[in-house]
């Protein structure tokens, strides 16, 4: 019984450790590039729009090598997440991107994009003032009859004063955006799945 124990924790301690290596940053990787984003949060008066927003373009602007001389085309992501204000919180839901940039209808090279907001760890916590997003980015392609594929992950941190600034109004609408100095923000990726 106490093999069996150790063999578990061992095998456990192991593939915790193939994890860990496996997400590391791979220097291959190029930075992503967060170009836009911009979030707004409306007034909650009666009669007006009871929805918050969050837009963002991300890309990637370099191949990523796939094996065998073959790569991944760049692409661009348009992200919007929608979430009603005061009632629902946006946090932990993996939303659907419109991906563009280099790809065309004869490539074989297919990305996808998605985007999450994830609640800061701070003391104020906003969904459109203070906040991480994390852009997974999906990518397949065949090549020389082979299929590659590999999923990538990176989070960023936003929030007023760091690296965006905007205005609310006196009707209680906010509007916030990516500020001038800090366009492009630049997010790190890692592999999290490969083949």
């Amino acid at each position: 019984m106490r093999n069996l124990k150790f063999f578990a924790l061992t095998s456990l301690f192991a593939l915790g450790r193939s994890s860990e290596q496996h997400q590391q940053p791979n220097a291959d990787l190029k930075p992503w590039e967060v170009t836009r984003l911009s979030t707004f949060s409306p007034s909650g008066r009666p009669g007006n729009s009871p929805l918050a927003h969050l837009w963002a373009t991300i890309a990637n602007p370099s191949s990523i090598p796939a094996g065998s001389g073959a790569s991944f085309e760049p692409s661009t992501a348009n992200c919007t997440v929608d979430w009603t204000w005061s009632v629902e919180e946006p946090y932990g839901r993996a939303v659907e991107c419109t991906t563009g940039g280099n790809q065309s209808v004869f490539s074989d090279s297919i990305s996808k994009w998605t985007i999450e907001i994830i609640k800061a760890n701070s003391n104020y916590s906003s969904p459109t003032e203070d906040f991480d997003v994390k852009f997974t980015l999906t990518t397949n392609l065949t090549a020389n009859g082979e299929d590659y594929y590999k999923v990538l992950a990176g989070t960023q941190h936003f929030a007023i004063g760091e690296n965006m600034r905007g205005t609310c109004g006196g009707s209680g609408v906010c509007s916030w955006g990516l500020m001038e100095e800090s366009n492009p923000v630049l997010v790190e990726p890692t592999i999290v799945a490969s083949s």
